[in-house]
């Protein structure tokens, strides 16, 4: 039973020394330009536009008609997290229902 392991770990062990010491002797990315961080609006010159959160999704908020959940959730983290299991553990049944 050891040697199916060291055959297993052995070059698992060996590609991920060579792949950090590549990774380490890579070419580290220069500093960034600011053309590359500039909205591209087509070559005009436009102000620096700042979107806020709440107008980003105010439209997805809108088209699926979120705002009836709402009363749902309370904000809470442990709230969210219940949420997610419980939606998580609806689609493992489903998926083992088929």
């Amino acid at each position: 039973m050891f040697e199916y392991w060291f055959w297993v770990t052995f070059p698992l062990a060996i590609f991920t020394m060579a792949g950090l010491l590549i990774y380490a002797t890579g070419r580290h990315p220069k500093k960034r330009e600011q053309f590359k961080e500039d909205t591209y609006t087509c070559g005009e010159e436009l102000p620096e536009i700042r979107v806020q959160a709440d107008n980003f999704y105010q439209a997805i908020r809108k088209t699926l008609r979120l705002g009836k959940l709402r009363h749902l959730h309370s904000g809470d983290l442990s709230d969210y997290i219940l949420w997610v299991v419980v939606g998580l553990t609806l689609i493992l049944v489903l998926v083992m229902a088929l």
